[in-house]
């Protein structure tokens, strides 16, 4: 192992943040408001078919960077703060998101798959689905930055700046509660509250936990370094513990 990969492992947060801008913001086509006539969710799938599958081909590999992006993240944290607890909150959480935002696009690509086979209220049915994952989503993703706060906050292993960014990212998750009791205005699925706020500060988010990280590799002593402390102090304390203690 070499802090090198470490630094790598970091980054793939940025491109993940890369990733979601392309295929969601670039690649796929403006959907319709979520209370439109389901009629109109067959057409969207049916004359924008190829983009969507692109898409959502686009956001499937940016899951796989996420995943190591929040394994490097738990890694480097419990490392750091000398205690697993909450990095392995954040691990969970992290992974609570991918699973959601993973069945949330799975959801896209079958209502792309044969959207002229399809009803329209099974095609409506089927976008609903991922919209609505985006709650339980949201409490994994603030289970994530929320104890990446916590641990800045409270110690010296991030800055304060990050912490509490963290802190509000997490905070501003709840506001997709919201998106189960409407399908107009701020907070529902497709509104500013319900979705864009907390979706892009999520990704404001995770490119400066990543930058954080890869220059905290270049600084001091190196992951790996700490990573062989600890276990040699764990060692250490064993023996120092022997069969006569």
């Amino acid at each position: 192992m070499n802090d090198r990969y470490a630094k790598y492992g970091a980054a793939t947060g940025i491109i993940f943040v890369a990733l979601v801008i392309i295929g969601f913001l670039l690649i796929l086509p403006k959907p319709p408001d979520l209370d439109s006539p389901a009629q109109d969710w067959t057409n969207y799938f049916t004359d924008h078919q190829s983009a969507v599958r692109t898409a959502d081909v686009v956001l499937s590999i940016g899951l796989l960077f996420f995943i190591w992006f929040i394994g490097t993240v738990s890694t480097t944290l419990r490392a750091m703060f000398g205690n697993p607890r909450l990095p392995t909150i954040a691990f969970a959480g992290g992974l609570v998101a991918v699973v959601s935002l993973m069945v949330t696009v799975g959801t896209s690509l079958v209502a792309a798959h044969r959207p002229d086979q399809l009803t329209p209220g099974v095609t409506q049915m089927l976008n609903d689905i991922g919209v609505l994952l985006g709650v339980p989503a949201a409490a994994g993703i603030a289970a994530f930055f929320g104890a990446i706060a916590i641990i800045a906050l409270r110690t010296e292993a991030l800055p304060d700046w990050l912490g509490w960014l963290c802190g509000v990212t997490a905070l501003a998750q709840f506001l997709t509660l919201g998106v189960p009791f409407t399908d107009t205005g701020a907070f529902a699925g497709d509104g500013a509250l319900g979705f864009f706020v907390p979706f892009l500060l999520a990704m404001v988010t995770i490119v400066a936990i990543a930058i954080v990280l890869m220059q905290a590799k270049e600084t001091g002593a190196g992951i790996t370094d700490r990573v062989r402390g600890a276990v040699s102090g764990a060692a250490g304390g064993l023996q120092g513990r022997g069969p006569g203690s």
